[in-house]
């Protein structure tokens, strides 16, 4: 760019100033169009992204609403947690009573051995030691390496066998303790010896460690049992305290011996959480579209996305959803969500939840609460339908992407065409300088012209008046 530090100074006509004037008479229409475009643009992104966020809020609640026993919550109760607690998996359970009795609990077997001197010097014999728990046998080697009672218990831990073993200091003594990390019969110790001294029985060398229902060099400090209870009258023996499969969906934590009562009983406050869940995150939804496409008489204003057809699009999509019967429902007692206490208000859209009417009819008729909302013969309910609504518009190549990306694309475009315009006012602004420092030269040279003459003039002057 031509310097103008000096522009003006042969006639004091144009000036810096008057350059920046005139340039920026020129930028500031153009400017400012911009200006209120890209601003516009910025805000329409921002009211899709609300938008958005809104839309995927719905996803939640439709998937807890369109699961596997989503309408058929069940709740376990024990009228004595100390012995026996209950815990439910909702898409299996059923109605049912039972009267449970806890004659046995199950534990874990320990074995322990004799008493040595010390945990880390005294020998205790080379050979293979096998431990077999729950049918799985695992070789141990014994040498100079581990040949004692720390040797041993590490070597032990590390094999991962399903035996822990550890060492117990009496006060008179150390004894290696051998204890089954699971409980239950079919989870008992047993340990067999190769020796190396030849004699796999008696006390000696590893054999001192042998336990295996023909030779018991350990001492069986704790048995191993199972749970033993009663069902309804029923005796049910198990390897764990934590009793499955007995009763479908149903799991029992049994603690301690003695009776109890356990019910299962349908969660209606559940499912009704569920779907207040919906009906929330769908009113929001509707405050979100108002917002950003909703006409204020007041100011007598749209929003900034008002009479936009993708939400009006999704608007409709949904609320058509809520409306229609699924196919098959036709004949059912429950066939549309009017039907179980969810309406709509016509003058806001929002929907309106009895949740009194809704308990009553869940109760009432669950196989058709269920068919309504979820999949059935291969036809979708309403919540799995709406469910594949909501990920269609908020997919990367779904309709609301589709408006932000094309609005993306708007502001790449006004960049450009600020790039454009500042070429074009540096170049206009290059043009004015030349020009006026043309004109500003024309108009010094005049002015000297002009001084010249008029001290010509002034010369002649004397010599005419004496003539």
């Amino acid at each position: 760019m031509a310097a103008i530090t000096s522009l003006g100074a042969g006639s004091g006509i144009f000036s810096n100033d008057l350059v920046d004037q005139l340039v920026n008479a020129e930028r500031a229409p153009v400017e400012q169009r911009l200006d209120r475009k890209e601003a516009q643009t910025q805000a329409r992104i921002s009211a899709y992204g609300n938008i958005r966020s809104a839309v995927e809020a719905l996803r939640a609640p439709m998937e807890k609403l369109s699961g596997d026993g989503a309408l058929e919550a069940f709740t376990g109760t024990s009228s004595n947690e100390g012995v026996v607690g209950v815990s439910i998996d909702p898409t299996k359970a059923n109605r049912g009573s039972y009267s449970l009795e806890v004659t046995q609990l199950a534990q874990a077997q320990s074995l322990a051995s004799n008493v040595f001197a010390d945990r880390d010097t005294t020998t205790v014999g080379t050979g293979t030691l096998t431990l077999n728990v729950g049918g799985v046998a695992t070789d141990i080697v014994i040498d100079g390496n581990n040949n004692t009672l720390e040797g041993l218990a590490a070597s032990i831990n590390e094999a991962n066998t399903g035996v822990s073993a550890g060492i117990v200091d009496t006060g008179s003594g150390f004894r290696l303790v051998l204890s089954a990390e699971d409980t239950g019969l079919e989870n008992a110790i047993q340990v067999s010896v190769a020796d190396d001294d030849g004699n796999d029985a008696d006390g000696n060398g590893l054999s001192q460690f042998a336990f295996n229902g023909v030779t018991s060099n350990l001492e069986e400090t704790v048995e191993a049992r199972d749970a033993i209870l009663e069902v309804n009258g029923i005796e049910i023996t198990r390897s764990s305290n934590v009793i499955e499969g007995v009763i479908d969906g149903v799991t029992f934590d049994v603690k301690s011996l003695g009776a109890s009562s356990v019910k299962v009983e349908q969660d209606s406050e559940a499912v009704v959480g569920r779907v207040q869940e919906f009906v929330d995150k769908f009113n929001a939804l509707q405050d979100v579209i108002k917002r950003f496409s909703g006409f204020n008489a007041a100011s007598g204003e749209g929003g900034i996305l008002s009479g936009d057809s993708t939400v009006r699009n999704i608007q409709s999509d949904l609320r058509q959803m809520l409306t229609t019967i699924p196919e098959g429902l036709e004949n059912s007692p429950i066939r549309m969500l009017a039907d179980v206490g969810i309406t709509t208000d016509p003058s806001s859209g929002k929907l309106e939840f009895d949740q009194a009417k809704f308990t009553e009819k869940l109760e009432a008729n669950p196989e058709a609460m269920t068919a309504l909302f979820d999949e059935k013969d291969g036809v979708d309910g309403i919540a799995e339908r709406m469910l594949n609504s909501v990920e269609d518009f908020v997919a990367s190549d779904g309709a609301l992407s589709a408006r932000t990306e094309g609005l993306n694309s708007a502001l790449r475009d006004i960049q450009e065409q600020r790039d454009r315009l500042d070429l074009r006012i540096a170049s206009y602004e290059e043009r004015l300088i030349k020009q006026f420092s043309a004109a500003d030269s024309l108009i010094a040279q005049i002015q000297s012209s002009g001084n010249f003459v008029s001290q010509q003039l002034a010369a002649l002057a004397p010599q005419n008046n004496r003539d």
